[in-house]
C-alpha cells in the first residue's frame, strides 16, 4: 500500500459565468467545470484543465494543489460526475482541506497475486468490495488500497478488518464487509446428474383423444 510522495498542481481558472451553455463551452475548450468550496469559505466556481484533471485522477491521487489566481489551496477531490456513459468527466467539485485535519476519503482497492486456492477444481475469486471509506489526515492519504491474495486458500474469506492500513489510516466501511473471497462451485456428479433419467415424465393435459376414452 503506497502513499502518495508529492502533491500535483493544478491551475484553475475563475470562472466569469455559470449556467449549462457556458457549461459545455468550457468543455470545447478542453476545460472542465468545478467547484471550490469548504471551510466556511464562498464557494468558487472555476475551469481546470481536463487532460490534466483525468491524468490525476487515473494515478489515484486524492489531494492535489488548485493554483486559482496565483493563490494556492489544498484541496481532495470529493465528488465527480461522468457523461451517460461512464466515460468522460463533466463536472468535479472540489472541498478545501486543512494537511493536518482528519478526513474521510474512498479508495479504490486493488487485487493482486494469483491465489493458490484458484488451484482447486471448481474454485472461483470474487471481488464484491471494490471499494472502502478510510479517515486519514489530508497529507496521508493513500493513493489505493492493494490486497495481494496469493496465500488465499479455497474458501477463504478478506474482509475490511483482515487489511493492513498504513499508519494513521483506519478503516470507516463496515469491518465484515468482504473484499474478497474463494468460492468453490459443487460439481454435480454423473450419477446425480443422471438420478431419476427414466421416470415418466409429468402429463400436463393430456391428448383429446386420450380425454375422450377416459370419459
Amino acid at each position: 500500500m503506497t502513499t502518495t510522495t508529492t502533491t500535483p498542481i493544478l491551475e484553475a481558472i475563475v470562472r466569469e459565468r455559470t449556467g449549462t451553455r457556458y457549461a459545455a463551452r468550457i468543455r470545447t475548450e478542453g476545460r472542465l467545470p468545478a467547484v471550490v468550496y469548504g471551510h466556511g469559505e464562498t464557494p468558487v466556481h472555476v475551469s481546470v484543465n481536463h487532460k490534466e484533471l483525468t491524468d490525476i485522477i487515473r494515478s489515484h491521487a486524492h489531494l492535489l494543489s488548485l493554483n486559482i489566481d496565483g493563490k494556492e489551496e489544498s484541496c481532495i477531490v470529493k465528488d465527480i460526475q461522468w457523461d451517460h456513459l461512464g466515460s468522460h468527466l463533466i463536472h468535479v467539485d472540489f472541498a478545501r482541506v486543512n494537511l493536518s485535519e482528519e478526513i474521510t476519503v474512498e479508495l479504490d482497492v486493488i487485487i493482486s497475486g494469483d491465489a493458490v486456492g484458484l488451484k482447486t477444481a471448481g474454485a472461483i475469486l470474487e471481488h464484491p468490495q471494490t471499494t472502502i471509506e478510510v479517515s486519514c489526515k489530508a497529507n496521508n492519504i493513500p493513493e489505493l488500497i492493494n490486497v495481494d491474495v496469493t496465500d488465499m486458500q479455497a474458501g477463504q474469506t478478506i474482509s475490511v478488518t483482515d487489511l493492513k492500513l498504513p499508519e494513521g489510516v483506519t478503516a470507516v466501511t463496515d469491518g465484515e464487509a468482504i473484499i474478497a473471497v474463494i468460492h468453490v462451485m459443487d460439481e454435480v456428479t454423473e450419477e446425480e446428474a443422471g438420478e431419476g433419467t427414466d421416470a415418466e415424465p409429468e402429463v400436463i393435459g393430456r391428448p383429446a383423444k386420450e380425454e375422450e376414452a377416459k370419459d
